[in-house]
């Protein structure tokens, strides 16, 4: 099969699409027929040196954390699946070597949901990693009806779901990105739009019941000032905080700071599908590409101007 893949990181070897044999799906895995996938800037971090604390497997690795496609085989002990299923979800980047820019790819069956009729490949590979990154930021933030909430980098991935789910759980939304985003922000249901080039960051609204950075760039000592005594700060990257003083701070502080560990999380999908289905959630495509032009997609990732998701197709 084919798999777009790297074997040393932080610029030692680029990454290619080789050919290598199909894996075999172990105890409590489906192997997925790889229709599209979708690229997520930690792919292509962990492939530049990042997170090597963080990371696991050795080398080589595939990149692609997202999936859409249909189950070929069944490894033992997986019940209540079959062969030909459609199917969307992802891989943990960081813990497995084996990603989705490939053919074929092994996946724990807890890792992958059925994938409905009325959603199509592109968008099944789309939403995974940052449709269940939203909905577990707004979880963490306690993001409901009549919440006031602050969406930091909301062209983004995550950050343009984020809105979404926001809004259709009934928050009141500020958003932040470049002047140029402000339609497409706006389009999304943003009730006010923030040009963070424009406006300093001590002229933008206060006192909200809720920050999600997804960028995340929000310096630590302005988090006060953003939200309301009791407010919640949620990020898409943890840091040294995360694991050391924020646990304590949050039983005694004015605020609470979390961030997300994604984990399979068969609520978040069903959150998101039924907000798609009800139509109040689309998942922008900032661009395809073959497997072969992967070099491409990246590139585009890393100028950091995307609006949406980048879509890999596989077959």
């Amino acid at each position: 099969m084919r798999a777009y893949r790297y074997h040393g990181v932080g610029g030692a070897s680029l990454p290619r699409v080789e050919d290598v044999p199909a894996p075999e799906p172990a105890a409590g895995e489906v192997l997925v027929r790889v229709r599209c996938a979708s690229l997520n800037p930690v792919d292509w971090k962990i492939a530049g040196g990042k997170f090597r604390l963080l990371v696991k497997g050795g080398l080589p690795r595939t990149m692609g954390s997202d999936f859409c496609g249909e189950i070929a085989a069944l490894g033992p002990g997986v019940e209540g699946w079959s062969p030909g299923e459609r199917v969307m979800g992802f891989v943990d980047p960081f813990r497995r070597p084996s990603g989705t820019f490939a053919d074929f790819v092994a996946v724990p069956v807890e890792y992958a949901v059925r994938c409905p009729s009325s959603v199509d490949d592109v968008t099944g590979a789309a939403l995974p990693c940052v449709g269940a990154t939203a909905v577990t930021l707004c979880d963490l933030a306690h993001v409901g009806r009549g919440s006031s909430v602050l969406v930091n980098g909301a062209s983004g991935g995550v950050g343009h779901l984020a809105v979404q789910v926001a809004k259709a759980r009934g928050a009141l939304v500020a958003a932040t990105a470049s002047a140029g985003r402000q339609e497409f922000v706006s389009a999304l249901g943003a009730d006010e739009f923030i040009d963070y080039r424009a406006r300093p960051l001590s002229d933008w609204p206060m006192a909200f019941d809720a920050v999600l950075d997804c960028v995340p760039n929000l310096p630590r000592a302005c988090h006060r000032q953003l939200l309301k005594r009791g407010g919640r700060y949620a990020s898409t990257l943890p840091n040294g905080w995360t694991y050391t003083l924020d646990p304590l701070l949050n039983r005694m502080g004015r605020l609470q700071r979390h961030a997300v560990m994604l984990e399979p999380n068969e609520r978040a999908f069903a959150e998101l599908l039924a907000h798609a289905g009800a139509g109040k959630l689309r998942c922008a495509i900032a661009g395809e590409f073959p497997l072969e032009d992967a070099d491409r997609a990246i590139e585009l990732s890393r100028a950091g101007h995307v609006a949406g998701k980048i879509v890999i197709r596989v077959a």
